[in-house]
């Protein structure tokens, strides 16, 4: 498969943007959660009032993977304010990375985090860390076979029920040296 193209988020792009998150979103969860807290969730998580907020945040940073011009999956990361917990200045957050369910199982998860981290070393960072939900055993496992320990956890709302996400972090190549 010759390698998929990874691009910036356009301005123009963020209705699709959104409407690609709430959906990959509800695929990916919707079985394990009532339909009413993904409602509530969703309408909050992914308006598009929300979306553009995150997109013109200036420490956050939306690609789209295409497949012939048309986005398959996207991927959000954040640095320094813009992370959901550590807001350390060096380390990168990969907030989000969805893949069509059409196009999952066909290397675009691991592409997108190839991509992902040669943005962390061309930045300079020591690690890269993520959230991860404690009832999704496959992402976790991907996770792992991508380097990535547990080393804390955080708890969320999803609409009423409180949730948890173990984080993940994977430490960059010499980043317990100091220059």
């Amino acid at each position: 498969m010759p390698p998929i193209p990874i691009t910036p988020c356009q301005p123009e792009e963020v209705p699709l943007l959104r409407q690609m998150a709430e959906s990959t979103f509800v695929k990916a969860f919707g079985a394990q959660n009532t339909p009413e807290d993904m409602a509530e969730y969703t309408s909050q998580a992914f308006s598009l009032t929300q979306v553009q907020r995150e997109f013109d945040h200036p420490d956050s940073l939306f690609y789209f993977a295409r497949e012939e011009g048309n986005p398959i999956a996207y991927l959000k990361l954040n640095f320094n304010q813009a992370q959901t917990d550590l807001k350390e200045a060096e380390g990168m957050e990969v907030e989000r990375i969805y893949v069509e369910s059409t196009h999952q199982g066909k290397g675009i998860g691991a592409a997108l985090f190839d991509f992902a981290w040669d943005i962390a070393i061309e930045r300079g960072m020591r690690y890269v860390w993520l959230g991860v939900w404690d009832q999704n055993p496959g992402a976790i496992r991907f996770y792992e076979r991508q380097g990535f320990s547990a080393f804390s956890q955080h708890t969320f709302l999803l609409g009423k029920d409180l949730q948890s996400d173990i984080l993940m972090r994977k430490d960059l190549p010499n980043a317990d040296q100091t220059e």
